[in-house]
């Protein structure tokens, strides 16, 4: 009979197929998931993760588990966490799901909250205004530059007793004025070359992506990447995704796309696994960011260690950042008034530095010391 019956999770519910008829069954909100959900006992916990959903999330949580003592960190995810999370992170004995009301961390030394996305979180450090000066936030991107505008949100962020970020620490500031701490600390990258299993570069073809998500900037660099349509190029984007805070853009995208391009464009509709992705990244010569601040930063680190040319805006803090410390990345202001000569060239010299230079940054090595002088302070 097990030949027949095929169990698995979906959207909440739990899924039974028998000869091929599915039945569903909704489950409470906490039975979903494969960790324990009330009663934890941080206490034994010197550092507590507050956790947002995505599998950067899992990344993280691996990354730390190996690197450092894993007795001393536990992660809690206070928000509903998407099936792949879930099934990457089965069996870890220290990721729990629970609500910040139901543990006491009186003890603990620190809270380091990835992702500031979740409203209910926002509320319960309100609520418990004392943990504000052990909570550290980790900024992913959108929680920042598309953070709500209330009082309460604007309370937290200015009140946590530091921030971890490597590129946003200006843009905090401007914001919420200067921060009580500041540590330069990066999540370890999905992808490494070593990542890469196939060859997927076409001979003769330049391959380009725009941004990372299908938002509205994408549309402006179609339009100015259209004198280059008879060139031997293909335009990919990424249509799969939306990042927090933006509209999705994706029918006026393919619509333009195809109309400027035809079959010289390439819309990536759906997800890809992390070896497929990585294949296709690795397939690209040039990764241009249109967008107006920091995102997608493994994808062009990724694109760029490999040996493509990178082009972001002159104004974002990535940019600012890498070119000062002598990786070259290129302007997107200035893709206008290239040729197509001029926008494909990149000076072997200044290619190779910056290569050497963001691996050095890239290697887990660097990681575990960015995050082992934060935990250490």
């Amino acid at each position: 009979m097990t030949n027949f019956i095929e169990t698995y999770q979906e959207n909440f519910h739990q899924v039974y197929k028998i000869c091929g008829v599915k039945f569903k069954i909704k489950c409470k909100k906490y039975e979903i998931f494969n960790f324990q959900k009330i009663d934890v006992n941080v206490k034994n916990y010197k550092y507590v993760h507050l956790m947002n959903n995505g599998l950067h999330s899992v990344n993280i949580i691996n990354f730390i588990n190996r690197y450092f003592d894993n007795s001393e960190h536990c992660f809690i995810f206070p928000c509903i966490m998407f099936y792949k999370t879930q099934v990457k992170l089965k069996g870890i004995k220290n990721v729990f799901y629970c609500s910040l009301d139901s543990i006491d961390m009186n003890t603990t030394n620190k809270i380091i909250i990835h992702g500031l996305f979740d409203s209910n979180l926002v509320k319960a450090l309100c609520k418990h205004k004392y943990l504000l000066s052990k909570t550290y936030w980790f900024i992913w991107g959108g929680d920042l530059y598309s953070a709500p505008n209330s009082q309460m949100d604007n309370y937290v962020r200015t009140n946590v007793a530091g921030i971890l970020t490597s590129f946003d620490k200006e843009i905090y500031e401007e914001k919420y004025g200067r921060c009580n701490s500041y540590f330069d600390v990066t999540y370890p990258h999905d992808m490494t070359a070593d990542t890469v299993t196939q060859n997927l570069k076409e001979e003769g073809i330049t391959h380009i992506q725009i941004n990372n998500s299908a938002d509205g900037t994408t549309l402006e660099m179609l339009d100015i990447l259209s004198k280059f349509k008879d060139e031997n190029i293909k335009i990919s984007t990424i249509l799969s995704y939306v990042s927090a805070g933006q509209k999705d853009f994706s029918l006026k995208i393919m619509k333009k796309g195809y109309e400027i391009f035809g079959s010289k464009f390439n819309p990536i509709i759906e997800f890809m696994p992390e070896e497929e992705y990585a294949n296709y990244l690795a397939s690209l010569d040039i990764y241009i960011s249109n967008q107006d601040r920091q995102q997608g930063n493994g994808n062009s680190t990724f694109v760029y260690s490999l040996g493509g040319k990178v082009f972001l805006k002159n104004n974002t803090t990535v940019f600012k950042k890498y070119n000062s410390i002598g990786i070259k990345i290129f302007d997107t202001y200035q893709i206008p008034d290239m040729s197509f000569e001029e926008f494909c060239y990149f000076d072997e010299n200044e290619k190779q530095k910056g290569i050497l230079l963001l691996k050095e940054r890239m290697k887990d090595e660097t990681k575990v010391k960015q995050w082992r002088n934060f935990f250490d302070a």
